[in-house]
């Protein structure tokens, strides 16, 4: 699932929560992805990262929450933590460098 956390001239610092389910029955393993744009396709946006969830106990879909939050920081850095919220089992992943977001996209 794509979601739009920020929108085009977010002022930043700035920081956003949102929840998430597992989309098939028995997910263990959630993907989360990063990409720039407002385009409306996820292949025309830039990549700017990506990580794993793993350990999610087996459930029906929709039942396992994970809570997925945005934050970027006065230096452009985006931070993306996400939390399966029965297990509080947690995975992180820090952008930084080219991959930063330009004061005109965020």
């Amino acid at each position: 699932m794509m979601a739009k956390i920020f929108p085009r001239n977010t002022t930043i610092p700035t920081s956003k929560t949102k929840v998430f389910f597992t989309a098939t029955d028995g997910q263990t393993i959630v993907e989360t992805n990063a990409y720039q744009d407002e385009r409306e396709f996820v292949r025309d946006s830039k990549f700017l990262g990506s990580f794993l969830l793993e350990g999610i106990p087996a459930a029906l879909l929709g039942v396992p929450r994970i809570e997925v939050k945005f934050d970027i920081d006065a230096n452009e850095i985006l931070s993306v933590t996400a939390i399966d919220k029965g297990t509080r089992k947690k995975q992180d992943i820090t952008i930084t460098g080219t991959n930063t977001l330009p004061s005109d996209e965020v």
